[in-house]
């Protein structure tokens, strides 16, 4: 017995020494393939709600869903300058860039402007529908805007607003609306020129003046323009009108209005026409007469008009005082005719610095060897300046007794 158990265990030892040595390493790599095997068998993880979502949003029905996309390539078109009564049109594009039939309809429009040419209610991807708007230029004049809605199924654009604009010409127009004359004094008579053109007119017929707001002596004459005077206003017929200032106007300020009214042959027989549009258009005056008058520029003078020398040696006699004044004469010029002193021994010059601007310099002096004396209160020193002009005959005015100098001969 126990030698066969012997026989058995040597068997068994044989056969593991021809398998070779026992690997640890291949037990290892082993254990980990089952374990890779195992994971790949498991159930997938669940689904987080976020991720169902996210899954939803990139499902391909989502992205095939279809609407429509109104382009336009042009919203607003301005016409210009066009004559009055004109009838004009203009056509506006709609496309459809968009998946699905886009759907037209017919909005509100303005009382001057009509859709016509609305082809179809329904433009399929790809095509291009025409919206034709058409208007007349009534009876306004200046600035005209007009507009037109068009609904759409555009999600994104479910309004569409289409507008024509431009100007209507003037038929009866000025160069100028107003003429101003401005440092005006008495004894001026300007003029200026303005000019009353129609560019659409073949002539403007008699003219009708209105005066709204009057100047007293004031001259409004029409003159024929010729062609050199219509060409930079690109007037067809016009004239020229001249405002003239009466010389014997009061000073102040004046402001006047003179409205001209044509009446062109070719309007009669269009009874509405020439009821509601008889041309008319209105010239605003506006001037200012100033007073003439003088200023001294000196620091030397107080607010009463007076001079302060203080004490003068009668052996040496003052130094020579200069005051600088400006004498707002006008077109008339002022010219010095005579000086009136107290005291009688004082030695005064009117010297011109721009006599055409009216810039003079007066010049004070108590001359060497003067008597002695006190010139204050009511004895004090005045000058005055006269002239031959007709607005100022005395500098300073009659009101005040001159310019007065304060001083004391010792």
């Amino acid at each position: 017995m126990p030698l066969i158990i012997l026989s058995v265990s040597v068997a068994i030892a044989g056969v593991l020494w021809l398998s070779g040595p026992f690997d640890s390493t291949q037990t290892s790599q082993l254990s980990e393939n089952t374990t890779v095997s195992a994971k790949a068998d498991a159930p997938p993880p669940k689904t987080t709600s976020k991720q169902a979502e996210s899954d939803e949003d990139d499902s391909p029905s989502q992205k095939l869903t279809a609407f429509p996309i109104a382009v336009t390539p042009e919203t607003l078109y301005d016409f210009g300058v066009l004559p009055r009564f004109t009838h004009a049109s203009h056509v506006f594009k709609i496309t459809n860039d968009g998946t699905a039939p886009l759907e037209l309809e017919q909005g509100p429009s303005s009382c001057s402007c009509t859709i016509l040419g609305l082809e179809t209610d329904r433009v399929m991807p790809g095509e291009t529908v025409e919206i034709k708007l058409e208007w007349t230029l009534k009876f306004k004049e200046g600035l005209f805007s007009q507009s037109a809605v068009i609904y759409t199924n555009d999600p994104d654009r479910q309004e569409i607003e289409f507008i024509v604009q431009g100007m209507t010409e003037t038929r009866l127009g000025l160069s100028e609306s107003k003429v101003v004359f401005s440092s005006l004094y008495p004894g001026d008579s300007p003029s200026q020129e303005v000019l009353l053109y129609s560019r659409t007119l073949k002539s403007l017929g008699e003219i009708e003046q209105t005066v709204k707001a009057e100047i007293p002596g004031l001259k409004v004459t029409l003159h024929e323009a010729t062609q050199a005077d219509l060409e930079p206003v690109k007037g067809r017929c016009g004239y020229r009108v001249r405002v003239e200032v009466p010389s014997d106007l009061e000073t102040g300020d004046h402001v006047g209005q003179v409205v001209f009214t044509a009446h062109p042959e070719e309007l009669s027989g269009h009874k509405e026409e020439e009821e509601a549009q008889t041309p008319s258009v209105a010239l605003n005056i506006d001037l200012r007469l100033k007073k003439p008058s003088v200023k001294f520029f000196s620091p030397l003078i107080d607010g009463w008009g007076r001079v302060k020398l203080g004490e003068v040696s009668s052996k040496e006699g003052s130094e020579v005082l200069k005051l600088n004044f400006r004498v707002d004469q006008g077109s008339i010029p002022w010219n010095l005719t005579n000086i009136r002193k107290y005291p009688d021994f004082l030695k005064v010059d009117v010297i011109p610095l721009d006599k055409e601007r009216g810039f003079f310099q007066l010049q004070v002096q108590v001359p060497p060897g003067a008597p002695e004396g006190n010139y204050y209160g009511q004895t004090v020193s005045h000058i005055a300046l006269e002239s031959d002009h007709p607005y100022i005959p005395r500098v300073p005015s009659e009101k005040r007794v001159g310019i007065m100098i304060e001083f004391h001969v010792k």
